[in-house]
């Protein structure tokens, strides 16, 4: 459900000065003096200016409970958990009930053995959508100046206040140089990055549903479900992929009319010559939708297998056909 999040409790400078007595450190220093104490966890003293200084975590939640499935049913464990550090640090743990959540990690994990298949699966991802929302698409980086950087298996959609992230966590680690734990092995990981930009839109008392900056108020099943629906299910599409001819084939056999049967077939390959995005030079995106609400009828998802990628499989089952989508989300 969740693996890292962000968060802050606000302090007084005396709790400040006394940390510092404590411990023989200064403010700044705070993170180095408290690294690996607390497995998953990362810790730093902020001076925001105008008297408002904040004590800040960076939570591995899995590393902290070591445990890889993070659920609702979690929470009391986790603000105990929390409620123990700071007492360490500040001698007491008054402070929690006022803490400001300023980020949080969804993740859904889907097992997928083949290393072909997950090298394939994000090489079809990288022919989604170039935008959606006030989402862009980015497949690397490239600095001014240098030389553009193509993320080999990573492909992201990002705003400034959330990000639809795709990645292979095997392959993650190795390029970390760091061994992948028991639950990260073959995995292909979906992340809905919850940034503080949308917290802060959705805590205003005249936002619809208005949630407040709160660990508890986002540790919960139907709201993970929720974000995974609203930033992936128009972005990722269902249904499994198949090679063209296999498309062919089943649209060739299915009850459409011959008309749409060639537009259905015609707007395979277009897809399939660059992007979903592609088609939009010659169609409207209600004449996209159209599009794609048939193939979803059909079991074919828009982005066909390329005939000539190595050792590729005819057709693959979508990872994501199983998540729990929630209905009239996006």
């Amino acid at each position: 459900m969740i693996h890292t999040f962000k968060m802050y409790v606000p302090i007084h400078h005396s709790e400040v000065q006394n940390i510092q007595r404590r411990f023989g450190i200064t403010y700044n220093t705070v993170s180095e003096y408290f690294e690996g104490a607390y497995p998953g966890v990362s810790i730093v003293i902020i001076n925001a200016g105008s008297g408002d200084w904040r004590l800040s975590f960076v939570v591995d939640a899995i590393k902290l409970l070591e445990k890889s499935n993070i659920t609702e049913a979690d929470y009391p464990m986790l603000e105990q958990e929390l409620k123990e550090i700071m007492f360490q640090i500040l001698g007491h743990s008054a402070y929690y009930k006022e803490h400001i959540l300023t980020r949080i990690d969804y993740r859904y994990d889907v097992v997928m053995a083949n290393a072909a298949e997950r090298h394939l699966l994000i090489a079809l991802y990288r022919k989604l959508t170039r935008s959606h929302r006030h989402q862009k698409r980015y497949l690397g980086i490239a600095k001014k100046g240098e030389k553009f950087n193509a993320y080999e298996t990573t492909v992201y959609h990002s705003s400034k206040s959330t990000q639809a992230v795709v990645y292979l966590k095997d392959e993650e680690r190795e390029a970390k140089g760091i061994e992948p734990e028991e639950h990260e092995k073959n995995v292909v990981r979906y992340e809905a990055r919850v940034l503080n930009g949308h917290l802060n839109y959705m805590s205003k008392e005249t936002t619809q549903n208005n949630r407040p900056k709160k660990l508890w108020a986002y540790l919960k099943e139907d709201i993970f479900i929720e974000y995974f629906t609203k930033y992936f299910s128009s972005i990722y599409h269902p249904c499994d992929f198949y090679k063209l001819d296999e498309s062919r084939s089943i649209i060739r056999q299915s009850a459409l009319s011959s008309s749409n049967k060639e537009k259905l077939i015609n707007f395979l390959k277009s897809v399939s010559s660059f992007d979903l995005d592609t088609p939009l030079k010659t169609m409207t995106k209600s004449t996209r939708k159209r599009r794609l609400e048939l193939l979803k009828e059909l079991g074919i998802n828009p982005v066909s297998i390329p005939k000539n990628y190595p050792n590729a499989p005819s057709a693959m089952k979508n990872p994501l056909d199983k998540f729990p989508w929630k209905m009239n989300a996006k």
